[in-house]
């Protein structure tokens, strides 16, 4: 009897000593783990302030420097169709979506309606060196806004 009562004594303080560890152990990873989600809570953060979702409609929208018909006739005068694409003679319709900055300049060129990846590319191309929009307003407020264009490719 006096041996059982001795090796539940001894089981029991071996539980003691290792209890503490044990704990530390889940203090230390639930201390990382709080650490992780703080850092990610700024990241995160940080990510809407500089990716802010753009605006499709707004009560200004962003305005090339001399109008729609301007923007137009840069597409036409800055666009160089492809030597290839000529000799294939491949046309189309390239609709290209981009965002107009709050400062109004143009990023996140993608193409919406695609018809030659030739054709595509130079769109994108054309696109991504438009000068800067007076930007469009929400509210009073300078915003980023989503614009559309198509260039159009025909050969004579």
């Amino acid at each position: 009897m006096k041996t059982k009562k001795a090796n539940i004594v001894s089981a029991s303080l071996r539980v003691l000593t290792f209890l503490p560890a044990i704990i530390l152990a889940f203090v230390l990873l639930a201390s990382c783990a709080a650490g992780k989600k703080t850092g990610t809570t700024k990241l995160k953060a940080e990510q809407s302030l500089n990716d802010e979702e753009p605006f499709v409609v707004v009560d200004e929208m962003p305005v090339f420097p001399g109008g729609d018909s301007s923007l137009l006739a840069y597409i036409v005068k800055n666009t160089k169709y492809p030597e290839t694409a000529k000799a294939k003679n491949i046309q189309g319709k390239v609709i290209v979506r981009f965002c107009v900055t709050k400062t109004g300049s143009v990023n996140r060129t993608s193409v919406i309606k695609g018809a030659n990846p030739e054709l595509d590319e130079e769109a994108l191309r054309v696109v991504k060196t438009l000068p800067e929009f007076k930007p469009g307003k929400q509210g009073g407020k300078e915003v980023s806004v989503w614009y559309m264009v198509p260039v159009t490719f025909a050969l004579k």
